[in-house]
């Protein structure tokens, strides 16, 4: 495989270079319309951004360009600051406080893969903030005795630390397994951000009764 190439089952600059890459983004738009249409879901803003990031992929392990990659990191990015926005106002954070928060935890994201892009991490340093925030908020509903949602959360970060360690080990395998392992990050991410979306929903805004713990 050329080195040149960023995933294992891209081995070309064809347009369907990277068909599993490419086809299981359907997923993020089969839960984007699952969302749009589901009635506990009142916030619908997510459910665009997430068809937004299966277009956003689509398009880029498609074409593989620069452009193309912007667009996708691009969604990403305003999915995290999006929920971290509405999920620091819904845990009693001061509005404006929550778009400062929001924007330094991006640039957390940044600076962490910045520094450690050449480590086994690679490229997915870029992510490995968002696992650690994952963990924090599972802390922090224990200490502030949130067991409902606790028990809600829980499978969500242990299903992104898989689809982080097969984001991770995508070229690494290449010889052994030649359709690499970025495809299972789409399949698995699909499903993180779902629940996420899921459960951000169950947590009250502030005028609404408090959820039972």
């Amino acid at each position: 495989m050329d080195i040149n190439f960023f995933y294992c089952e891209r081995n070309n600059l064809e347009l369907l270079a990277e068909p599993l890459n490419l086809f299981t983004n359907i997923l993020f738009l089969f839960f984007s319309i699952l969302l749009y249409f589901d009635k506990t879901v009142k916030n619908k803003i997510f459910a665009f951004i997430l068809f937004g990031i299966g277009i956003g992929s689509m398009l880029y392990h498609s074409f593989a360009t620069r452009f193309t990659a912007l667009v996708d990191i691009l969604f990403i990015i305003l999915f995290i600051f999006y929920y971290l926005v509405i999920l620091y106002n819904k845990l009693y954070i001061k509005k404006n406080y929550t778009y400062i928060l929001s924007l330094i935890f991006i640039s957390s994201c940044y600076v962490f893969g910045y520094f450690f892009y050449e480590s086994i991490l690679g490229s997915s340093a870029f992510y490995f903030p968002i696992l650690l925030h994952l963990i924090l908020l599972l802390f922090y509903f224990i200490y502030t005795k949130k067991y409902f949602y606790f028990k809600k959360f829980i499978f969500i970060p242990i299903i992104f630390s898989i689809s982080l360690y097969v984001r991770t080990v995508d070229l690494k395998y290449c010889i052994t397994f030649s359709i690499g392992t970025h495809f299972f990050w789409h399949i698995l991410n699909s499903i993180v951000l779902y629940l996420l979306i899921k459960f951000i929903h169950l947590i009250p805004d502030r005028t609404s009764p408090e959820k039972p713990t």
